[in-house]
């Protein structure tokens, strides 16, 4: 038996379909897009990496769907998994890949890129799968010369992020200068086309009737070892036994389609790839639709190829998968958090608008209160049976069962792996989880139903207010409760003529930052939000702290591509290289809207850190041992980039932007920035955020911070756990509060937990803060500078409400 279980569905928290194949004997295979948050949805499902072992993925190559690949992989391997396999239908997964090279490193994990070129198979054990590879009409492939010729390198630059044993220098893949590498745009490959796989499944051999083997007079021994392996023999008599005679009939199991169409120009190709398929044995078809795939007859002709009684049909769209929640226990903790603070938290947006032709056409029920939209004037048709057409939904699945080919019907079930509760709903997640906490003032009519349109973050009666977001609050990697690192903070500027001009910065953003900002702002006020974004600030290389950028810089462009405005970029240097690769290969003229300015040349002093000058690929080195001989630094890197930085300060009102050296990893920094609040007065805004970061009290607190309104401090651990922290690197809430007193910090927000704390750390033992106000950060948390402190009126309680949280988190191990 096969189960086929959908692990994420287009939704606001995880926008991607993703399939997991699995054997009987546990083998898996993931299908379709690696999209942000899919290892989050794989915790939450409780989806272990053990026995993966293999990645197909569908569809072009874009961000959004490959960017939650990169945690996936470092999470296989924190798992004690020691090989992946990545399969793509064009080698700009290479590529790829080898953008990751700045931050990406894990040793003893055997990672393998390969091209299945179109009708291409691979094959083990368990499966087969054959490559289907769809070009965009009016795009040729890439001239294989073009490309070609760095397959070498990358592949080399690939097994150097991946060594098979530890190396006995520096891990820190930033600080490599083999992995220092100039990648040439060309050196991509194909893009221009969408992957898709069938996939096929070993035939079983039937029983060896011993009784009839008798009948016939063969001896016992080779001959029935002959005959059981599916060969003839002939006896000594000369009479030939063909293996149907004493083998019951062979079993096999239908095959399945994954099919990934982007957009609408794709699908006439579709048609004609697969107008003469033949349908005997098929047994599902998966249809991995793009936003841009308009639902009207077009796509359901095409999906009327497949028509037969035995074929079931799954789609995924966003206007047909539901908008559930896919991490129902972070919006418990919101709810739940909610409830004690009700104007801090919105409540969880699952609003969808639905094609009006697809529940029409195959007779399925829409959610409650949901609206629709037409895409097309007349009512759309179908051959198919309505009842074999199946909405794409995470954890609903189905088992594939063997069968005899033209004697029996093809059986499909439900997979018993799969789950069959379905998705909860806000109201049944706050009757379940928070009604029982016999919270005073609260109830379902006030925290959920009065609020379910209400956006608490800057709306009308916030305009002149500063405010934050705590977006991610966790470490190391996504829990279901805490997503990564990511804080977002509003400064309003007071024009003269007395408008207020809203200035929106990202401190760091973690995988699926977008996914959260999505989920928690309604959509009406997404634009205003991405307008007014004006920069986002990196503070090292480490995964947790970056793997959401790329996706908020393409939500910026999407909303101010029609405008003047830029975005300002501060990352590390060797975080601009990775992004000028990867919008080199999805959009080249987002390049041109950024303004990139490196933390080191806005690093207090005159003691600049030279780059290192990246090696040419043309000379690349070959073997994962090599180095090479002189590692030549950069001297023009070690002059600041002034105009860009006088640019970012005046369009941004900043009177002041330092940085300086964290102690956590190589080329990580603190910073410190002055916001000037108005044209007409000399009031600022001093904000410092820590980063990863032992306490630095010379030059972080007496330093750069020194006299800060707020510090924003990593607080990784609990006070009893300080060698641990010393060993990783990282801050305890003592040691954050200390830093505050020695910078006097006039209000302090804790950030940064380690993911084995669903709820407030135990501060037992701490020192007192001398700041006006402490505040714990919570994921979706939004409050306003001045309201900072109204937290701690709440903190006995904040305990309270997690208990089943804490029960939860004390059996699962937790990587910090």
């Amino acid at each position: 038996m096969y189960q086929l279980i959908p692990v994420t569905h287009p939704c606001l928290d995880t926008k991607q379909p993703l399939l997991l194949l699995q054997s009987d004997h546990g083998e898996k295979y993931f299908f379709g897009r690696i999209g942000e948050g899919t290892q989050r949805a794989c915790n939450e499902s409780k989806i272990k990496f053990g026995k993966l072992n293999g990645i197909f993925l569908t569809g072009e190559m874009d961000y959004s769907c490959i960017g939650g690949l990169p945690g996936l992989i470092l999470t296989a391997s924190d798992q004690g998994k020691k090989n992946v396999s990545i399969f793509y239908g064009s080698s700009i997964l290479d590529y790829v890949v080898s953008t990751w090279r700045y931050f990406v490193f894990r040793f003893g994990l055997d990672l393998k890129v390969f091209t299945l070129k179109d009708s291409e198979c691979f094959a083990d054990k368990t499966v087969s799968v054959k490559s289907i590879v769809i070009n965009k009409p009016g795009d040729g492939c890439a001239d294989s010369g073009s490309y070609e010729k760095f397959t070498k390198g990358l592949k080399s630059i690939i097994a150097r992020m991946f060594p098979e044993v530890s190396p006995t220098d520096e891990q820190d893949p930033s600080s490599n200068p083999t992995l220092n590498v100039d990648i040439p745009p060309q050196a991509m490959g194909p893009r221009d086309l969408t992957s898709s796989y069938e996939i096929s499944f070993p035939s079983i051999r039937g029983k060896f009737n011993a009784n009839e083997a008798q009948r016939l007079q063969i001896p016992k021994g080779k001959l029935y070892a002959e005959l059981a392996r599916g060969n003839n023999i002939t006896l000594e008599d000369g009479t030939v036994i063909n293996p149907e005679q004493v083998l019951s009939a062979t079993r096999t199991y239908g095959k399945v389609l994954v099919l990934d169409i982007p957009s609408n120009a794709y699908i006439s190709q579709f048609c004609d790839r697969f107008k003469d398929y033949p349908l005997e044995q098929l047994s599902a078809v998966y249809y991995f639709l793009g936003d841009d795939v308009t639902i009207t007859n077009d796509l359901f002709n095409f999906m009327d190829i497949f028509h037969g009684d035995h074929i079931q049909h799954f789609v995924s769209h966003s206007k047909i998968s539901p908008n559930s929640l896919a991490y129902e226990n972070a919006a418990t903790a919101t709810l739940k958090l909610k409830a004690l603070q009700n104007d801090n938290y919105n409540v969880p947006i699952t609003d969808r608008v639905y094609s009006k032709e697809f529940f029409e056409c195959f007779s399925k029920d829409l959610p409650e209160g949901t609206s629709v939209v037409q895409q097309q004037e007349d009512s759309p048709v179908s051959k198919l049976n309505n009842d074999n057409v199946h909405i794409f939904e995470k954890m609903k699945g189905i088992a594939l069962e063997p069968f005899v080919f033209g004697k029996e019907v093809m059986p499909i079930s439900e997979s018993q792996l799969a789950t069959s509760k379905p998705s909860s709903t806000i109201d049944e997640l706050y009757n379940n989880h928070v009604v029982p906490l016999e919270i005073d003032g609260a109830s379902l009519e006030s925290i959920v139903h009065e609020q379910l349109h209400i956006n608490n973050f800057d709306n009308d009666s916030k305009d002149s207010e500063i405010e934050i977001i705590s977006l991610g609050t966790g470490s190391a990697l996504p829990s279901k409760y805490r997503n990564v690192i990511s804080t977002l903070i509003k400064i309003p500027f007071v024009e003269s003529n007395g408008n207020i001009t809203k200035r929106t910065i990202i401190l760091d953003a973690g995988e699926n930052t977008l996914g959260t900002i999505h989920r928690t702002i309604p959509d009406t006020d997404i634009p205003k939000l991405f307008r007014n974004l004006r920069m986002i600030y990196l503070s090292h290389l480490h995964a947790d702290h970056h793997l959401g950028i790329a996706s908020l810089i393409k939500e910026w462009y999407k909303f101010n591509e029609n405008t003047n405005e830029r975005l300002y970029v501060i990352t590390p240097w060797q975080y601009n290289i990775f992004l000028q690769e990867w919008f080199a290969l999805e959009d080249p003229k987002i390049l041109s809207r950024i303004e990139y300015i490196s933390c080191e040349h806005l690093k207090y002093g005159d003691d600049l850190r030279l780059q290192t000058k990246p090696l040419s690929i043309k000379e690349e080195i070959t073997s994962v041992d090599e180095k090479p001989t002189v590692v030549e630094l950069d001297n023009a890197s070690g002059n600041r980039d002034q105009s860009t930085i006088k640019k970012m300060m005046n369009d941004l009102r900043i009177m002041s932007f330092r940085t300086c050296p964290a102690i956590h990893c190589n080329w990580a920094y603190s910073n410190s920035i002055t916001f000037f609040l108005g044209a007409k007065s000399k009031q600022v805004f001093k904000v410092s955020y820590s980063g990863d970061t032992r306490p630095n009290f010379n030059l972080f607190a007496k330093g750069i911070g020194k006299n800060s309104d707020l510090l924003i401090h990593e607080a990784t651990l609990e006070n009893e756990l300080k060698a641990e922290a010393i060993k990783k690197k990282h801050s305890t809430i003592n040691e954050a509060i200390k830093i505050s007193n020695v910078m006097n910090a006039r209000k302090l927000l804790l950030t940064h937990f380690s993911q084995r704390y669903p709820k407030v750390p135990n501060t037992k033992n701490s020192i007192v803060s001398k700041a006006k106000e402490v505040c714990f950060a919570f994921d979706g948390m939004i409050v306003t500078y001045n309201d900072l402190g109204k937290q701690q009126d709440k903190v006995d309680l904040l305990s309270r409400i997690f208990i089943e949280e804490e029960k939860d988190a004390e059996n699962e191990e937790v990587k910090d």
